[in-house]
């Protein structure tokens, strides 16, 4: 529970929180999603990570809205 505080605090915080150094995840940062229907997601940043794997903060490169993605 404290690692995912920790996380979320990072997040909020803007410092980081998992998209840069040896983090498995930080390989799909940067990374473009094509989601379907002319959605497409640019991968900024792990938020999480847990035994099944990562959830990252995806800004939409139309609207420039951000999701989770996990």
């Amino acid at each position: 529970m404290s690692e995912l505080l920790s996380s979320a605090w990072s997040y909020l915080s803007g410092s980081g929180g998992g998209g840069e150094g040896g983090s498995g995840g930080a390989r799909f940062v940067g990374q473009e999603v094509d989601m379907g229907g002319g959605k497409v997601v640019k991968i900024r940043r792990v938020i999480a990570e847990g035994g099944y794997g990562y959830v990252f903060v995806a800004q939409d490169t139309q609207s420039g809205k951000e999701y989770a993605l996990k």
